[in-house]
């Protein structure tokens, strides 16, 4: 089992029995709405000042650090798949509220026709530039399309990005897959690495709620978490998405136009929150793999703390985009001119 994250301390105050008791309780809570809330839709509007706090277990990650046997990157015309496949047990989540083991399927993308609109789960009502998925199916239906029809047969991890000034390395071997996937229904075999090496494992702190997504005809119903803490990418990394071409041969965007708001009685849990009183819906801190690296010094100046954190993401997004449009014009009378963004180092 993987290294994870110290579990937040109990609180002194409070004995062990209690909190198991508590724990339990939420946990009954969570899979008490949902055969009613997993087939409304998804995704969502998150925002922390209308999320229910909880307490729930720990989350466990098992066998993600571990080296797949080969790694598969595939346009599947709509959005870019990475698959793996292992030797031994695949990668699995368990704990929190999840019923049982949920093993590893894949993970996807979703990006947008610019940096202002690629995820699709909106965040204080602004989107980020991409959005990541790692679906799961719960191992007691013994495959994915056993679990589509079953509220908590599917997980979905949310992991949301924003652009930095430096490119994100352990996100660059499929960045430089999608040059060979350009085309729809095509794939390449990237050089085997572990999957954790995308994300970052968190076993407090996340977004949960139910909500399903279209399956061809029928609703998929899905439990969710999303992660507070985002990954980086910069602008050149985040712009090799946009090669990719659809089924019709044109550069694609897999966003689909939806409906971002709260439904009328739709719950959104805040899990094991650090904090008293969190007024900032994501979180500023990087994942640890970036502790020693420059990821933190930034020159982007968002205070990712204060409450309007997204709104001035997006202004600062809006200014770079309207001054590299400015710079390629200058650059296209003027060639030798040299210009610096405050997103591409």
């Amino acid at each position: 089992m993987m290294q994870t994250p110290d579990e937040p301390e109990p609180d002194d105050q409070q004995p062990l029995e209690s909190r198991s008791a508590i724990s339990l309780e939420n946990e009954a809570l969570v899979w008490s709405l949902a055969s009613v809330e997993a087939y409304q839709p998804a995704p969502i509007d998150i925002n922390v000042g209308r999320a229910e706090r909880i307490e729930l277990p720990a989350l466990r990650w098992n066998r993600y650090e571990t080296l797949p046997a080969s790694v598969k990157l595939t346009n599947t015309g709509e959005t870019v798949i990475l698959s793996a496949r292992w030797n031994g047990e695949s990668p699995s989540l368990e704990g929190g509220a999840l019923d049982g083991r949920y093993l590893f399927s894949q993970l996807h993308f979703h990006w947008g026709q610019t940096a202002l609109d690629g995820s699709e789960h909106t965040i204080d009502g602004y989107r980020l530039p991409l959005e990541m998925h790692i679906i799961h199916f719960a191992e007691r239906f013994g495959d994915q399309d056993e679990a589509l029809s079953v509220p908590g047969g599917i997980l979905c991890l949310v992991y949301l990005f924003n652009l930095k000034s430096n490119p994100n390395r352990f996100i660059d071997p499929v960045v430089k897959g999608l040059g060979s996937t350009v085309l729809p229904e095509s794939y390449t075999k990237l050089e085997p690495f572990p999957l954790i090496d995308l994300f970052h494992a968190f076993v407090d702190e996340y977004f949960l709620y139910w909500g399903g997504t279209r399956n061809g005809p029928q609703v998929a119903p899905m439990l969710w978490m999303i992660s507070r803490t985002q990954e980086p990418i910069d602008f050149h990394q985040l712009k090799q998405f946009n090669r990719l071409l659809d089924r019709r041969m044109r550069p694609h965007h897999n966003l689909q136009p939806s409906d971002t708001g709260p439904s009328k009685g739709r719950h959104l849990f805040h899990v094991n929150p650090r904090t008293p009183m969190a007024v900032s819906t994501l979180l500023i801190e990087p994942p640890q793999k970036f502790a020693h690296t420059r990821w933190i010094v930034d020159r982007q100046p968002v205070d990712w703390s204060s409450p309007d954190a997204c709104r001035q993401y997006i202004a600062k997004v809006r200014e770079y985009l309207a001054k590299k449009k400015s710079d390629d014009a200058a650059k296209t009378l003027c060639p030798d001119k040299e210009s610096t963004t405050s997103f591409e180092s």
